[in-house]
Parts: C-alpha cells; structure tokens; sequence
C-alpha cells in the first residue's frame, strides 16, 4: 500500500500539493475552489486529484481512495481534510525528495 501511494504522489504533481496544502491548513478542512486559489491549479484537477475524474485522475489513485484525505459534507458544501493516516505519511516522509521541488532547496510544491 505505502508503495502504491508513494508511486501515486510522485506521478502527479497536483496530487502532491494537495497533500502538502492540507498538510499546511491541518487540521482544518478546505473546500476545492479554496484549495484552487490557494495553490493556483485549476479546480478541475483539484477535484481529479482528490476523488478521481476520467482518465487523466485514476479513482483509484485519488487521495481519498487512498485514505489520505477525508471527505467532510456539511450544510451542503463539501470539505476536504487530511486525514490522520495521511498526515502521518506526510511527517514520515518529511525529509523526502519526493516532496521536495527537486532543486535542493527543501521548500514543498505548494505556493
């Protein structure tokens, strides 16, 4: 499984700044045209990457798949929040260059 998710945040690039944004908020919860604004990608990959979408997003890659990200419906919004399993990878891997920008600075994806 740890395989599985590593291998789906290091092939997506939006998949990884999610995780790291509600990585920054946790633990509160973000909605997708929050997360958009605050991480300039377009709202449409925000939800791909979150709950799956066509072929470009694999549901079953997507982070609440995965369990990295819950899903929290309230007064007819939904939010988005890390989940407790995922906020423990995301501090196991802390160090990682896989959430590193690649140019050795250390600094993570999200803006």
């Amino acid at each position: 499984m740890m395989r599985n998710i590593n291998r789906s945040l290091r092939r997506s690039r939006v998949r990884t700044e999610i995780v790291m944004y509600l990585y920054k908020i946790y633990p509160n919860e973000s909605y997708p045209a929050e997360m958009s604004r605050n991480t300039g990608i377009d709202p449409t990959n925000i939800l791909g990457g979150l709950r799956g979408m066509s072929n470009r997003f694999d549901e079953s890659n997507s982070l609440l798949k995965m369990g990295l990200v819950d899903r929290i419906e309230r007064d007819n919004v939904t939010y988005y929040r890390l989940s407790e399993p995922g906020k423990k990878l995301i501090e196991s891997m802390s160090a990682s260059p896989l959430l590193a920008n690649g140019n050795g600075t250390g600094k993570y994806l999200y803006r």
